[in-house]
């Protein structure tokens, strides 16, 4: 069987729970000789069974050869293009986090303009009370001093002496 062509890479000795198992579910032996296999068998990769499709000429082999290299290109094209979709998706999600950070920023930004706002709101309030308190007391001030000065009457003055 020619197994220079198959290194380890493309073929491998079942161990003896994956033989059960298989001989369990797909073959069993005769009774008698050949009752009891000497060794493990072997299972090829999907690279020792492209290798070993080529090597037999059977209408069969040939068939299967062509299926199986057209099966590994259609199995490379979807990787590909899965790994273009990964690429595509993480180039989203970095512009996803990107964006999510400005707006926490911007967030952040927007409640430092509200905490100032609020702030020179509240010092703007307390100089508009004060200034009505000292537009109050200044009517009132007003309001005494006319009181205080004597009142004069407006009119003529007459002269009793003449």
């Amino acid at each position: 069987m020619n197994i220079e062509r198959f290194p380890e890479d493309f073929m491998f000795m079942l161990t003896k729970e994956e033989h059960d198992s298989l001989r369990c579910n797909f073959f069993t032996l005769k009774n008698g000789r050949g009752q009891h296999s000497k060794y493990l068998p072997y299972a090829f990769t999907r690279e020792g069974i492209a290798m070993l499709s080529g090597l037999l000429r059977t209408p069969i082999a040939i068939q299967v050869n062509i299926n199986i290299t057209r099966a590994f290109f259609q199995m490379q094209q979807a990787l590909l293009t899965l790994s273009e979709t990964h690429l595509q998706m993480e180039k989203i999600r970095s512009e996803v986090e990107r964006l999510r950070s400005e707006m926490y920023e911007t967030l952040r930004y927007q409640n430092d303009i509200n905490e100032m706002v609020a702030k020179e709101q509240n010092i703007i309030s307390a100089q508009l009370e004060s200034l009505n308190d000292a537009m109050a007391q200044l009517r009132a001030e007003t309001n005494q001093r006319l009181l205080d000065t004597e009142s004069t009457s407006i009119g003529f003055v007459v002269r009793k002496n003449d």
